[in-house]
């Protein structure tokens, strides 16, 4: 009966006007964006990511099969995002699918509560949420069992790329697809980082080393395969972010909060799940590909300098 169903689907072509006008719940929004993505030719969700993060438009895989299933409503950002990528990017146009969210949203309860007031069940205590420190071996581990990708970002990752090595070459053999984020060596990103780091920190041209040494690492790394990115942003983002497998229903992020003049071990770090915590789940992939598209690729494929 399903397939019969995406079957009449598919011969129906893109929602009509008075289709959006009527949608006034997840399955109804769900339907009319089957019926585009149909009529656009059905594009896998995998390329539908892909596409999003190369332009800018997170939509991560899971989240966008959610939605499409109607088992949740899309944000506004997704459903934006899923317009643009299907060719649907007059604000005219968009505006009637806005409605639409508008309305099915107003009916539903929940949410990403707005202030501590908002929330449920009360305050969290800190403790029950942040610790300390990452663990490498564990960051090992995990970058070795993803299905389809990581992603990592931090200031230079010096206490990491040259352990991780092994995990990333095991990844980038097996065709997972790796994203590295650092900081340019010559911006204001670097001065910034430089002043966090205080007197008794890294200074300027230590960090530029460990930089250095880092991409050329990365460089050697980019021969076990095609899958390895890398870009630099002169942004010091205020947390290290560690990503795996985030369009996924398994996806988990975490992240480690930079500290003024702290040492480099005590770092509030917390971790947010898909499953578990979805809208925050999506505000840092959103984040994470608005920095990847505001950075400069770096090439993977020049010179690597000799090691003495």
């Amino acid at each position: 009966m399903t397939d019969e169903r995406e079957e009449s689907i598919e011969k129906s072509g893109p929602p009509t006007a008075d289709e959006l006008a009527a949608a006034a719940t997840p399955a109804d929004l769900a339907k009319c964006m089957r019926k585009l993505h149909h009529a656009d030719g059905r594009i896998p969700l995998r390329e539908l990511e892909s596409w999003g993060v190369g332009n800018g438009r997170p939509m991560a895989k899971s989240t966008l099969g959610d939605a499409l299933a109607g088992k949740r409503s899309p944000s506004v950002q997704l459903l934006r995002n899923f317009l643009a990528a299907m060719k649907v990017r007059e604000e005219a146009d968009v505006r009637p699918w806005l409605e639409a969210l508008d309305r099915i949203a107003a009916a539903q309860p929940g949410g990403r509560a707005r202030s501590y007031a908002d929330r449920e069940l009360g305050p969290v205590a800190a403790h029950k949420f942040f610790v300390e420190t990452d663990k490498v071996d564990e960051i090992a581990r995990w970058i070795k069992d993803v299905k389809e990708q990581v992603w990592l970002m931090g200031t230079t990752l010096s206490m990491h790329v040259p352990y991780l090595q092994p995990a990333l070459q095991h990844a980038i053999t097996n065709g997972r697809n790796v994203r590295i984020l650092l900081i340019k060596p010559d911006g204001a990103a670097m001065d910034m980082s430089v002043l966090r780091a205080g007197p008794d920190g890294l200074g300027r041209h230590e960090q530029e080393e460990h930089l250095s040494t880092n991409l050329a690492i990365l460089r050697r790394l980019a021969q076990a395969g095609p899958r390895l990115e890398v870009r630099l942003i002169d942004y010091l983002a205020p947390y290290t972010l560690y990503a795996y497998d985030p369009g996924l229903d398994t996806g988990k992020i975490q992240m480690r909060l930079g500290s003024f003049h702290g040492d480099h071990y005590l770092r509030p770090t917390f971790q947010v799940e898909r499953t578990r915590d979805e809208s925050w789940f999506e505000y840092f992939y959103e984040q994470f590909v608005s920095m990847w598209n505001a950075a400069e690729p770096y090439d993977l494929h020049g010179e690597v300098p000799d090691q003495d």
